[in-house]
């Protein structure tokens, strides 16, 4: 099944969940690129302010298209304020998931993983509403704002636990 992984990751922790992730299944990667600058205290207040009231951002329409091409979307993205990142929001909005069977992996600080049942309800209504089959929600343990990433056998370590896709 050709599967793509589309990723947004501001620390570096995503990325590299996604990067193993796809060597591991023979995934395509496409990053997501926002240039919102969420750097500092006032581009974390800005991303979290944005993630809470469902903001989302434009990648393009041609981002889109390329996404929507594959059979198995992943989308992988770090939760801000306890919802999904502005981008991630961009891409529910606009790609097309008719058909596609769609995983979501989150990383978020909080490794008790609070609220993962109601955004899971949030990412499988979305994708079903859309003509899609939500398939499972995977959460990680991040790291806590301002925090270097974690270490990349950390991050192996939780994907190989955490994320089931065959």
């Amino acid at each position: 099944m050709k599967t793509c992984i589309a990723y947004f990751s501001k620390t570096g922790n995503i990325k590299m969940a996604a990067e193993y992730l796809a060597q591991k299944i023979g995934a395509q990667l496409i990053p997501l690129v926002d240039k919102t600058n969420y750097k500092g205290f006032i581009g974390f207040m800005k991303g979290g302010y944005k993630a809470s009231l469902s903001k989302s951002t434009d990648l393009g329409s041609a981002l889109y298209e390329e996404i929507s091409k594959y059979e198995r979307i992943i989308l992988a993205t770090p939760v801000w304020a306890g919802k999904t990142t502005p981008t991630i929001n961009a891409v529910l909005n606009n790609v097309d998931f008719k058909d596609k069977e769609v995983y979501v992996m989150t990383m978020q600080s909080d490794s008790d993983f609070g609220d993962a049942d109601k955004r899971e309800a949030f990412y499988k209504e979305i994708i079903n509403k859309k003509g899609g089959k939500f398939v499972a929600l995977y959460s990680l343990a991040g790291t806590s704002p301002g925090k270097p990433p974690r270490e990349e056998e950390d991050i192996i370590s939780q994907v190989d636990a955490t994320v089931t896709i065959v």
